[in-house]
């Protein structure tokens, strides 16, 4: 009863929003070309060999954070094809680029007559799915068909919490096809007891980000980057993940600090890369000139280099002085400042991080990362990094040694895992 009621809200939902997704596409593009996906069709061909595993992340943070795991499952199942789905564009351009994956493909809307056709086609061993997206109907169409799935580094933050908790009555039904829920912490592994799992299902195993922020970029990724941007002059500066609203922000400080440092220099890459024309727009109205990432071909000379192209940014923060991580002025909750901690970049944040507490009570903790208040603190905080080399040196030694000490998590996600993929439950 309560599938079918989910199931009557999802369609109505998406009767109502059509309108809305339509123009959406036709402006932006964003979703144009894989509705037939997200309907059940144009999938990729089953491979041959043995049953595949399907690993779904949402989108690029997710697509991140399950490398290490991906390398791992296809390490030990060699037989079994990597199947990887998203939800967003940005996403599927990722999941794309990654070595060992059979096929990629965007995850069917949780309708469940859709699902059905999709998991019929694919005939997946196991459904594991990064952090904590929830679809009623996939994981009950995966129970009804004896497949495993699977929450990885899931996590659940206050705010979600006291949402989802709201639906309790509903939750439990809903949650109960998951075998597994491996949660990021143990706040996390009792928020989501609280929401009706069973305790034996419920583990918490460490965040998969610490593990793969250790990865460096491959000898091969960094030569593709050097030869598409050799290594740059002057003090570079790289804002990471920015969103709207951040930007304005960004281009002010630096015009207030070129005046003292003329050889400071941004690297600007926005969240998704579709905002690269609104971000250039912006530019436009400062006295700076500006380079796109994908349109290089010389050196690097402007002010400013903006980066419209995904899958280059940990490899870019190799050419920075100074990090800040975006979706942090605003309250979206942050992206992931790990990646430039793991490199030894002094890095900075603002208010809003809630997708990372505890990374970022430990940062801090540790003095290994700078918050800010707001966004007036933007401009003293990176004058103050600009004048004291040796505090930039000090952020980035300690940030790498809370990353490195709170690595373990992909040890132990899989061989909590080994049970499931070595005899998946009937």
């Amino acid at each position: 009863m309560l599938h079918a009621l989910y199931t009557l809200f999802v369609l109505i939902l998406l009767l109502l929003t059509l309108p809305w997704w339509v123009i959406r596409s036709l402006r932006t593009g964003k979703y144009r070309g894989t509705m037939r996906q997200r309907l059940g069709f144009a999938l990729p061909k089953p491979p041959v060999g043995a049953a595949p595993i399907w690993i779904h992340a949402v989108s690029v943070g997710e697509v991140m954070a399950a490398q290490g795991l991906l390398r791992a499952l296809h390490a030990r199942y060699p037989d079994s094809p990597l199947l990887l789905s998203t939800v967003t564009k940005t996403g599927q351009e990722i999941a794309r680029s990654l070595p060992g994956i059979s096929a990629t493909f965007y995850l069917p809307l949780d309708l469940p007559w859709i699902v059905r056709r999709v998991l019929k086609h694919l005939q997946p061993r196991a459904l594991i799915v990064m952090e904590t997206e929830l679809w009623p109907n996939l994981f009950q169409q995966c129970k009804l068909q004896q497949i495993p799935v699977i929450l990885v580094n899931g996590r659940l933050s206050p705010r979600s919490f006291r949402h989802y908790r709201l639906f309790r009555w509903a939750m439990k039904p809903f949650l109960e096809p998951v075998h597994l829920f491996i949660m990021q912490s143990a706040a996390d592994a009792e928020r989501m007891l609280a929401l009706g799992s069973d305790p034996q299902r419920v583990i918490h195993s460490g965040n998969l980000k610490y593990d793969q922020a250790l990865q460096p970029p491959t000898p091969a990724q960094l030569q593709e980057l050097a030869e598409r941007l050799p290594p740059p002059s002057g003090i570079i500066w790289l804002a990471a993940s920015t969103h709207p609203g951040e930007e304005e922000s960004i281009l002010d400080s630096l015009q207030s600090l070129r005046p003292q440092w003329p050889t400071l220099r941004l690297i600007l890459v926005p969240r998704h890369p579709e905002r690269a024309a609104t971000v250039g727009a912006l530019i436009r109205q400062t006295p700076f000139q500006y380079a796109l990432f994908s349109q290089l071909s010389a050196p690097w000379n402007e002010e400013i280099l903006l980066v419209d192209q995904v899958g280059w940014l940990t490899r870019l923060y190799r050419y920075a002085h100074i990090a800040f991580v975006g979706g942090s002025l605003i309250p979206h909750g942050g992206q992931n400042m790990l990646e430039p901690a793991s490199q030894g970049i002094p890095t900075l944040f603002g208010p809003h991080t809630v997708n990372f507490r505890q990374a970022v009570q430990q940062l801090l903790e540790k003095q290994a990362a700078l918050q800010l208040p707001d966004r007036t603190a933007l401009t003293p905080t990176v004058q103050q990094l600009l004048a004291d080399p040796e505090l930039r040196q000090q952020l980035g030694t300690r940030a790498q040694a809370v990353v490195a000490s709170n690595s373990g998590a992909l040890q132990r996600t899989l061989q909590a895992l080994q049970p499931l993929l070595d005899t998946p439950p009937l």
